[in-house]
């Protein structure tokens, strides 16, 4: 009968310091009021092993960001978290090697597990870019006075799954404009319109991606639905969920397609420009806990935005 080598003993520095799973957006630490997560922890901890500690990490990142190859999310997400996790530690003057404390700093086992959910964060984090991208094109319709989810459907349907070059896209604009006419001709009232334009929004924003608008047709087709439906938007501001479904298809359209949202944020007033700060605030706690800097970097422009006419 063989005998097994008794296991070998964890070393203090291997044992787990913590008692159970985490996701990375959990409270980690307070102080002084500001509160730290477990992402900032992992960062922390990593950054002791680099000569030049957290900017080591951000070069590395930097080094992603500017690869030849797709857009790195995870890179860009860490580098929002770094810049974020820099101002917190200056807010309270804390060097970064300062706020773990010694057990944390020696520790291999959280070293090991911090390189595991940095360096390898990749599809977590573009699931949740997914969602939330998702989401903001219709997820947030449920207090529409009239649903945009059968015109999306009706428009969807015209666009297909094809690609357009640019001869095309004047094409598609004629049947999308031909469809939209047709699904009017019978129920032609401001709520209807309203559902209209809202979804003919979020197809413009997804039929980017399959046409070339070199010469800025479907931009220009987009601002015409984009000003019609602001307008009849103010009707139903104070609607829960209207301005967090404006706000969010805001931050999420990359192809800078918005042009009069700016000035219909800076008309609103003071009553409906803190209903849209509420809202802001929901969706940057959620950007900055999801790591999405470049849409977190939208949201907190349109609440400087809001706030100018919030003061006002």
């Amino acid at each position: 009968m063989k005998h097994r080598a008794p296991a070998r003993r964890r070393l203090p520095t291997e044992v787990p310091l913590d008692d159970g799973s985490r996701q990375g957006t959990e409270t980690w630490r307070e102080g002084d009021g500001v509160g730290f997560c477990h992402w900032d922890r992992w960062l922390l901890r990593l950054a002791l092993e680099e000569a030049g500690g957290l900017q080591s990490l951000v070069r590395s990142f930097r080094r992603r960001m500017s690869s030849s190859r797709a857009p790195d999310p995870v890179a860009e997400a860490m580098l929002a978290q770094m810049t974020d996790l820099e101002a917190r530690l200056t807010t309270i003057g804390v060097a970064p090697a300062e706020i773990l404390d010694d057990v944390e700093r020696a520790s291999t086992w959280l070293r090991d597990k911090a390189g595991r959910r940095v360096w390898r964060a990749t599809t977590a984090m573009r699931r949740t870019r997914k969602l939330l991208g998702a989401r903001a094109l219709s997820g947030n319709w449920s207090g529409f006075p009239v649903s945009p989810g059968p015109y999306l459907a009706e428009l969807r349907s015209v666009v297909g799954d094809g690609r357009y070059g640019w001869r095309g896209t004047d094409v598609v604009i004629m049947l999308l404009d031909t469809t939209a006419t047709r699904l009017l001709w019978t129920s032609n009232t401001d709520e209807h319109r309203l559902a209209l334009h809202r979804a003919m929004l979020s197809v413009c924003v997804g039929t980017m991606e399959q046409v070339d608008d070199s010469l800025g047709s479907m931009g220009d087709y987009f601002r015409e639905h984009e000003i019609a439906y602001l307008e009849l938007l103010r009707a139903h501001v104070e609607r829960p969920g209207i301005l967090r479904d404006l706000l969010e298809l805001v931050v999420w359209e990359d192809y800078g397609l918005f042009h009069a949202v700016e000035p219909f944020l800076r008309s609103l007033s003071a009553r409906r420009a803190d209903l849209a700060m509420l809202e802001l605030a929901r969706t940057i706690r959620e950007l900055r806990e999801a790591g999405l800097g470049y849409q977190l970097g939208k949201a907190r422009a349109l609440r400087r935005v809001v706030l100018a006419a919030a003061e006002r």
